[in-house]
């Protein structure tokens, strides 16, 4: 779930196997300081294929195991895409080939992941992960459902694939040996559009401790902006005053959007008019009453457009041809942000924001790469968030049994009263109430995550290291340079770890009842297996502020509204960089006011200061 965490950190999180080609040095690992990073630069290769997306490729698996092509189809009503695709595909295979004459690597000797092979040499694998995206990894570990982990070989680089729950943790704890820090900074520059000088600042080369003679990043290992900026977002994004403040901004501005709902009704695109709450909310929470999207709703439509199309962006290659209105979107928000700063809007902003602007001005960012961040903040504090809500709705509205059961848990921490200064009645949740007192909302919002939820965590083994899990004892020895993955849709689908019904909506899968029913080793597994805000060190932070903003935006509606023509709909196919899927199409539904709830004005309360608005442990 994305949120307002570290700007470039977790975006690049999000962004999982998107990373830059273009090199301003060797990346140097453990023990050799000019060893090129074979890991990064597959990586991507795999961005400039992306492109080739558009091209419609029929696979299928067969009896060995293996993914074979069986078709390549050009859509017919697309034609435009087809030039950069074939550019993409151009580049992208320039730069793996290229990298894979020159690169070299070093073997533990030891037990390394067995291999999963290809029919088709060096790229078959490539192909499989542009086809099915997210869903490739859950294909192949699907056909080897027996094997804790398993090794891809494309070109002379390994992949690790890591399935099993206790070696996923494992490798979240293994911060040392598993560096992500190299596809943020790696990332920054294209994704983000940072300077040159934005980026020596962001490699730490400005740091007190920087060694130039030393290893790639050597200060970010001490007093640097990206271990500054880390500290700030985390300290601004736990359970604190600090996180109070932003949960009640979020939130005003959402009760904003209730309350100025028609009495009559409005019909809309559900998906759409959420993301819209959302993005608004957000913005104002994070930047104030003065925020740029206030001013220009444009921006909203500017920002998904960033989103639909920003792994495009990080071939630097045509960006105005290859993904047009990403690139225009992302240079609006930059614009508007510039002018904001300019006029000295943050000063009305929230202490994150404060904060970080003086980190950046400490550390010597210029105006535009500060204005430059604002995208990545943005876009983590909007777009996972998006859409579990909007899935988390649906799911609730298509049950009418579970529709009513969360609403009389959501009367509970509902108090209604006459306002003193106007005489309207009034509705306040309180949002710190949730865990406490509707627990199967709670439950719901946890399958919610688990059902529609797939990102993939990717890190660099920047030193040989040997993986070993503390309850089952398998080990394996992983070499450097390579590629690990920890993707979480095949540990949230696993029949091995959540039963015979891992496939089926179970809203009541995480009540504390139902985990008491089960022994004691599935309950550890699915403890492991259930990680959708990451895990380790760079462990969302965010997680607390978009739970509470989520939970009870879904809560007022269920309690005050009717929502006329829900459905769930089919699940979208889901990219590479998307942490939850989002749906085929927008529903189109009437949202009403209920009866006896008609003139309600409502309104959210955190007396707990934000304290309690975590659900996600």
């Amino acid at each position: 779930m994305s949120h307002p965490k570290h700007n470039i950190l977790h975006a690049v999180e999000i962004e999982t196997t998107r990373v830059s080609t273009k090199r301003q040095r060797p990346v140097a690992f453990l023990g050799n300081k000019h060893l090129t990073s074979n890991a990064i630069v597959l990586t991507i290769g795999l961005v400039g294929l992306g492109l080739a997306l558009h091209i419609k490729r029929t696979m299928d698996f067969n009896e060995t195991g293996f993914l074979g092509t069986t078709a390549v189809v050009l859509p017919d009503d697309n034609t435009s895409m087809f030039v950069p695709m074939v550019c993409a595909v151009i580049v992208g295979v320039g730069i793996i080939s290229r990298f894979s004459r020159t690169a070299t690597s070093r073997s533990n000797g030891g037990n390394e992941p067995p291999v999963l092979g290809s029919p088709i040499p060096f790229v078959g694998h490539l192909i499989g992960m542009l086809r099915w995206q997210v869903g490739y990894m859950q294909m192949l570990s699907a056909k080897c459902q027996s094997w804790p982990a398993f090794t891809l070989r494309i070109f002379s680089s390994r992949v690790y694939v890591i399935c099993d729950p206790s070696l996923i943790q494992a490798a979240y704890r293994n911060a040392k040996a598993f560096d992500f820090g190299s596809f943020v900074v790696e990332s920054s520059e294209r994704l983000f559009n940072i300077s040159q000088e934005g980026m020596k600042i962001i490699r730490g080369e400005t740091a007190p401790g920087y060694d130039p003679n030393g290893p790639f990043l050597n200060g970010n290992n001490g007093d640097s902006f990206l271990n500054e900026d880390h500290r700030i977002m985390v300290d601004a994004l736990s359970p604190g005053p600090a996180l109070g403040d932003l949960n009640r901004a979020v939130l005003d501005r959402v009760a904003g959007s209730l309350n100025g709902m028609s009495s009559n009704g409005e019909k809309v695109g559900l998906y759409r008019w959420m993301r819209d709450i959302i993005t608004t909310a957000s913005a104002e929470a994070i930047y104030g009453p003065q925020n740029p999207f206030s001013a220009d709703q444009g921006l909203v439509d500017a920002l998904w457009d960033f989103e639909g199309d920003m792994t495009l962006l990080m071939l630097q290659f045509l960006p105005t041809f290859i993904a047009p209105k990403a690139y225009r979107g992302r240079a609006a928000i930059r614009d508007a942000f510039a002018q904001y700063y300019i006029d000295g809007h943050d000063k009305g902003a929230s202490s994150l924001i404060r904060s970080h602007v003086a980190s950046c001005k400490k550390w010597g960012f210029g105006d535009d790469d500060i204005a430059n961040f604002e995208v990545s903040t943005l876009f983590l504090a909007t777009t996972n968030t998006v859409s579990t809500s909007f899935w988390l709705l649906s799911y609730i509205l298509s049950d009418p049994s579970l529709l009513a059961e969360i609403r009389a848990e959501v009367e509970t921490v509902v108090t209604r009263k006459k306002s003193e200064t106007t005489g309207e009645e009034c509705a306040f949740v309180d949002a710190t109430l949730f865990q406490s007192y509707c627990p199967l909302l709670v439950s719901t919002f946890h399958e919610t995550l688990r059902f529609v939820g797939a990102a993939t965590s990717v890190r660099s083994v920047v030193a040989s290291t040997t993986l070993t899990s503390p309850t089952s004892q398998v080990s394996y020895s992983l070499s450097s340079p390579a590629v690990i993955q920890l993707p979480s849709g095949i540990t949230h689908s696993s029949t091995s770890i959540w039963g015979p019904d891992a496939d089926v909506f179970n809203p009541a899968r995480f009540l504390t009842s139902t985990k008491a029913s089960l022994d004691k080793e599935t309950r550890r597994k699915q403890a492991q297996g259930y990680f959708p805000f990451g895990g380790g060190k760079h462990l969302c932070p965010g997680r607390h502020f978009a739970t509470t903003e989520i939970l009870s935006f879904v809560a007022a509606i269920i309690l005050g509204f009717e929502v006329e023509g829900s459905k769930v709909p089919e699940r979208a196919f889901q990219k590479l960089g998307t942490g939850v899927r989002k749906p085929v199409g927008d529903v189109q539904v009437n949202i009403i006011r209920r009866n006896g709830w008609e003139n309600v004005w409502w309104g959210f309360d955190l007396r707990g200061n934000g304290e309690d608005s975590d659900s996600s442990e």
